[in-house]
């Protein structure tokens, strides 16, 4: 009987923590700097605001929305394409919420320094010519299109070839290609041996490109706002921490891109610096243009252009910079 009771003591203290046991969160990410920020919120700001969190790598962006859609991640990032907005489209239950960075076309269109000023002397010059990109119906096929309407040209006048970021520096080399849209930090590892260049001058002015974006499951959101609020808080503050004094190249935020790429520091030192607006504000108006290749190119599965309140729900983000104040 004193054991019983013991046993049921027990049980009756216990069933209260319990029932207190802190919320985790699955995120899903690629081992890429550019998803810096979803880094810093799984290891500086989700544990300080008593969230758990596990990180899941995986291959590529389009399985991270697989998995958010189905529940199987809570939340993560891919790049701004043909998928995210098919997704939304379909009504699958994800929402994106927030940019994860942005960039500028000048820092990713590089060209096979053997061939630049040589056969190739101006961008009208890559027609016919093999060009490479890892993804087709995504941020950096709209990129390469911009560049080449600049010169007259289109992705019909050009061979894209699709293969890895990593691949594309010894296909630049061996002339297996002649030009890229390629992201740090490969573009400066070709620079510094010579192998390739970025031939284009940034314009005064220029807006970045919003690339990735996060976005979670939405009916995880709903279920308890509040945790997806201060989920977004502690995205924002790691934002913040990229986006203000020179966050991208800060030791402490570098030592995390590390850890989660297996990149070296003093590549990702050299690199040039990715873009993220310490109010996770970003131009919204080339999604238009983006949804319109896309389904100029045949990847969309619905035809009406989806406007940006369809596409992104910000409601989370202004809530957060409201709480936090603008920078």
């Amino acid at each position: 009987m004193r054991l019983l009771v013991a046993v049921l003591t027990v049980l009756a203290v216990a069933a209260p923590v319990s029932s207190q046991t802190r919320p985790t969160v699955r995120v899903g990410y690629i081992p890429s700097d550019s998803f810096a920020a979803l880094y810093i919120m799984a290891d500086r700001y989700l544990p300080a605001a008593g969230i758990g969190v596990e990180t899941v790598r995986l291959a590529g962006g389009t399985e991270i929305l697989s998995q958010v859609a189905t529940g199987q991640l809570q939340m993560g990032g891919t790049g701004m394409g043909a998928a995210g907005f098919n997704a939304v489209a379909s009504s699958l239950p994800v929402e994106f919420v927030a940019p994860l960075h942005s960039g500028y076309i000048e820092d990713y269109f590089t060209v096979r320094r053997a061939s630049w000023e040589k056969e190739i002397k101006r961008i009208a010059d890559l027609r016919g010519k093999p060009v490479a990109l890892n993804v087709r119906g995504a941020a950096v096929e709209w990129m390469l299109d911009q560049v080449l309407r600049r010169d007259g040209l289109t992705l019909r006048d050009v061979q894209v070839k699709i293969m890895p970021f990593p691949d594309m520096v010894p296909a630049l080399e061996s002339g297996a290609v002649d030009a890229a849209i390629l992201t740090e930090p490969f573009p400066t590892l070709a620079e510094e041996r010579g192998i390739a260049v970025r031939p284009l001058p940034r314009p005064a002015g220029a807006k970045a490109t919003p690339i990735t974006a996060i976005f979670w499951n939405k009916e995880w959101a709903a279920k308890d706002p509040e945790l997806a609020h201060k989920v977004m808080v502690a995205y924002l503050k790691a934002a913040r921490d990229l986006a203000l004094d020179n966050g991208w190249k800060q030791e402490r935020n570098i030592d995390l891109m590390v850890k989660y790429t297996g990149a070296k520091a003093d590549v990702i030192r050299r690199a040039r610096a990715h873009v993220l607006d310490p109010n996770l504000d970003m131009d919204p108006a080339v999604l238009d243009s983006m949804q319109r290749l896309s389904g100029e190119m045949g990847f969309l599965k619905y035809k009406d252009l989806l406007p940006v309140s369809r596409l992104f729900n910000f409601a989370y983000r202004d809530r957060a910079v409201a709480e936090l104040g603008r920078k």
